[in-house]
């Protein structure tokens, strides 16, 4: 084998590793969506706190109600969860946010450290105000004992009004760096702007998606960031 064939087959082998460090694995950390439907894998038996889907807020024949979904109520091995619900309208009447309460109280019940609520909600940049009155409004229904905390989209902190962000009534923010089951495109980009939040959050990966792991290290530099939280997928039919 000659030099350049050498330096050619160590070059590739560089680039192979590199590029396997750049995909999201499960097993590098220890907080995870569980949505409905995606079944829990051996992956998630060190996780420290998982954020359990349990429902959706839809609109039916002009009625908006609450679709419950994922796990059954029960007593979870994991240290910490929280309550993921999805929102589709922020035109909610109160008996939705109480039976959400409900529902919290039953998990704690099971013996589970619940930590809190968190909506999922894609509010564009422009209804970041109407929002943060929403969530004003929940903040003041939710027990105290009870955390708040919201996902987001990458171009809030970087197109949106930072200070309406830090004015939110939230205990934890997850900003969401990829659509459906794939990373956003040059994410990266966006990242620099998160560093002038000052609430705490986190970086939402993907499972098996792209990240940048030196773009993600400046996010250490701010006192509010908190890590990450891995999407969780179920294994690809072959």
């Amino acid at each position: 084998m000659g030099a350049k064939t050498q330096i050619l087959l160590v070059t590739a082998l560089l680039l192979g590793q590199a590029q396997a460090a750049d995909i999201v694995a499960a097993r590098e950390h220890s907080a995870f969506w569980l949505w409905s439907g995606v079944k829990a894998s051996d992956e998630l038996k060190d996780a420290q706190t998982v954020y359990l889907h349990q429902g959706e807020i839809l609109v039916r024949s002009g009625n908006v109600v609450f679709q419950r979904l994922g796990l059954p109520v029960s007593r979870l091995s994991f240290p910490s969860i929280w309550l993921t619900v999805r929102f589709t309208t922020l035109d909610v009447p109160e008996e939705i946010p109480a039976r959400i309460i409900r529902l919290m109280q039953r998990w704690q019940t099971a013996g589970n450290h619940v930590v809190g609520l968190q909506v999922d909600f894609d509010a564009a940049t422009h209804q970041l105000t109407d929002y943060a009155r929403f969530l004003q409004q929940l903040r003041h229904q939710l027990p105290a004992e009870f955390a708040l905390g919201v996902t987001g989209l990458l171009d809030w902190a970087k197109t949106g009004d930072v200070a309406t962000l830090n004015a939110l009534a939230v205990d934890e923010l997850v900003v969401q760096s990829y659509q459906g089951r794939h990373t956003v495109t040059n994410y990266q980009a966006y990242l620099p702007a998160l560093s002038r939040l000052r609430i705490p959050f986190k970086l939402g990966l993907v499972q098996n998606g792209n990240r940048d792991p030196l773009a993600e290290a400046q996010l250490e530099k701010s006192p509010w960031y908190r890590g990450t939280v891995v999407f969780m997928l179920n294994p690809s039919r072959r």
